[in-house]
């Protein structure tokens, strides 16, 4: 996490290990954004989605 000009906070999320032929990895890149949307949503108001 950092901090941005803007006076926000910067998320940045980095999923590594995977093998190149790796059949898991797309499946857990699609799940990332649903999780990290639900994690802002929370974060800004208290109510997870």
């Amino acid at each position: 996490m950092e901090p941005t000009e803007a006076g926000a906070v910067k998320l940045t999320v980095t999923h590594t290990g995977f093998t190149t032929d790796s059949t898991l990895r797309p499946m857990t890149s699609h799940g990332w954004p649903e999780l990290l949307s639900s994690l802002k949503t929370l974060l800004e108001t208290s109510d997870p989605l």
